[in-house]
């Protein structure tokens, strides 16, 4: 049911900036009005078609927001994949002396050459490693402190070149294209030139060729 308060162009307004894949169609005209407001009327119970037809054609996209597709292209088309197999995935506790045991972990790993990733959130930390050094790093950060253990992952890194920092929506455009293939992100992470996604293995080929493909590869 519609909001009482809420006139029918707020609603639209309010649908159109919720829904990124509708903004991205509008932004470029390939979207029907019509079927967007019988959408939004469908969705939000807005009674008026033609009220939610004229806020469709109504809704001002800001000139700030262009798709600069071209540009993400061209950077993805100077990228690189590389894949990382059997990876894990520690998910520890915040606890006050977490730090000095990963700062003890990473001196345990040094020249050992087992890529360590560590994500701090608000409620854990986690911890990118090689299945072949997770039961190590569990050890020297303590099993009370370990809340989850995933292996049987994959790490995909594409590598793009300096120019990354100055074109927007890179990360959104690989994510959207593996999202839209039923690709689920294990963890997702970026690091100046490199984007990376830990999958499910399962989902490895699917990935892979997705990725190849908006790459040039």
């Amino acid at each position: 049911m519609a909001r009482a308060t809420a006139s029918t162009a707020q609603v639209v307004r309010e649908y159109i900036d919720a829904h990124p894949s509708v903004k991205d169609c509008l932004k470029l005209g390939l979207i029907n009005l019509s079927a967007l407001a019988r959408r939004i009327m469908e969705e939000e119970g807005v009674k008026s078609e033609e009220a939610a037809l004229i806020a469709c054609r109504r809704y001002e996209l800001d000139p700030k927001e262009k798709i600069n597709q071209a540009e993400i292209v061209r950077v993805l088309h100077r990228s690189k994949i590389e894949i990382r197999t059997k990876v894990a995935i520690l998910t520890a506790r915040p606890s006050w002396n977490i730090y000095a045991k990963l700062e003890r972990a990473m001196s345990a790993l040094r020249g050992r050459n087992h890529p360590l990733h560590v994500i701090q959130g608000t409620a854990s930390v986690t911890i990118i490693t090689d299945e072949s050094v997770a039961k190590e790093l569990e050890d020297i950060i303590g099993r009370e402190d370990i809340l989850k253990r995933q292996e049987d992952l994959v790490e995909l890194v594409v590598t793009s070149p300096d120019v990354i920092e100055e074109v927007p929506g890179i990360m959104a455009y690989l994510s959207t294209a593996m999202a839209s293939k039923g690709i689920n992100f294990i963890e997702v992470i970026s690091c100046y030139k490199d984007t990376m996604f830990v999958v499910d293995e399962k989902d490895m080929v699917k990935a892979f060729e997705t990725l190849n493909r908006i790459t040039g590869g």
